[in-house]
């Protein structure tokens, strides 16, 4: 057996880079990096600033993180961001059988885990087909989830990465000490409630920390939302959907008395939702959107919430009396900073971040 003892100046400094690489004492890059507070204020505004915020879409992950073979919505993703100083990540919740709430984007296990060990008689799930094992978050339990490993991202390989819960993921925020705000992407109230629970557990000051993105119908009122989270972060999302089901201008002014940080997804110039943005933006608010990037197998193709493939953004322009859209832009960088956005969720914060700074933005 060979055994290495280095020592001298030369030895030290490559003990250091060993221990950073095995994530045991924080990355160099942190000395540059804002604390989580400064970083949490310039997304919602509360400090003035002109810089948008870039919000690293299920961590940073896959090619745009420069490692392809990194899961999404994993802790190496999350880990990865903070290495790279990003402004804040936004991570998908969906909650177990029991109610635990779990990182996950889709509603199913299939398309990003390896579930059909899980089940006796599983197969591989293909999306293309969707066919194979490819259960419902919900109808499994943590007891199962939490020995799934995640797939890399084009799906051939098991990583060694696990399906991590809300509860592991601030474990590991603190022992590693990160700096980087996490936005939760929530659909249903129960993970608002557990997460804004499990915040105020591991944290002295959730609201620096822990924020969630909430779909404005889930939340038509700021009290509501503050009846179920009241020490985290709220921002309502306001998608052209939505026309139908609530009156949007209403809502939108009900969380603008109360907060400073909204999402509208305008799709075009002069699209459905342009004028409930600008009146936001003329109020001073921070305005964020959801930068569309093509995750799927074939050109601008997108999975879809089960993980079966594929859809397009042309698919889904939203028709009602007031109207309808005929494009969607947010796929283009130059349009977003054109429409005045102030922060901007994509799964390119890296490119994104770079573009931003060549127009004095970031």
């Amino acid at each position: 057996m060979n055994h290495f003892s280095p020592s001298g100046a030369k030895g030290k400094l490559l003990c250091l880079t060993l221990l950073i690489s095995a994530g045991l004492v924080p990355q160099l890059s942190h000395a540059g990096c804002l604390p989580v507070g400064n970083k949490m204020a310039a997304l919602l505004k509360t400090e003035p600033t002109r810089q948008v915020s870039v919000l690293a879409h299920r961590g940073l992950w896959g090619s745009f993180s420069g490692d392809a073979s990194l899961p999404e919505n994993s802790r190496a993703s999350l880990q990865k961001a903070d290495d790279e100083c990003m402004d804040a990540v936004e991570l998908d919740v969906k909650l177990t059988k029991e109610g635990v709430p779990v990182l996950m984007h889709d509603f199913n296990l299939g398309r990003t885990t390896n579930v059909y060990t899980a089940f006796r008689g599983g197969s591989k799930y293909d999306p293309m087909t969707d066919r194979g094992t490819n259960p419902a978050v919900s109808t499994v339990s943590w007891q199962t989830i939490q020995f799934l490993h995640l797939l890399t991202p084009d799906r051939r390989s098991v990583t060694g990465y696990f399906v991590p819960d809300i509860t592991g993921v601030f474990t590991y925020w603190n022992q590693h000490g990160l700096r980087t705000p996490m936005i939760f992407d929530t659909k249903n109230q129960e993970a608002v409630r557990a997460i804004d629970r499990l915040a105020q557990e591991n944290f002295s000051s959730p609201s620096q920390v822990v924020g969630v993105k909430v779909n404005a119908t889930l939340y038509p009122s700021y009290n509501a939302f503050k009846a179920d989270a009241p020490t985290i972060r709220g921002i309502p999302v306001f998608t052209t959907n939505m026309l139908s089901k609530i009156n949007v201008t209403a809502v939108r002014r009900n969380w603008q008395a109360n907060v400073t940080a909204l999402e509208i997804n305008v799709k075009q110039r002069n699209g459905l939702l342009q004028g409930d943005m600008d009146l936001a933006k003329r109020a001073g608010e921070a305005v964020g959107v959801f930068n569309a990037i093509p995750d799927g197998p074939g050109k601008d193709e997108f999975y879809k919430n089960t993980g079966q493939c594929c859809y397009k953004l042309s698919d889904l322009y939203f028709q009602y009396s007031g109207g309808k859209d005929t494009a969607d832009e947010r796929g283009s960088w130059n349009f977003l900073v054109s429409e005045g956005f102030t922060f901007i969720t994509t799964d390119n914060p890296k490119g994104l971040i770079s573009f931003l700074h060549s127009k004095g933005l970031h």
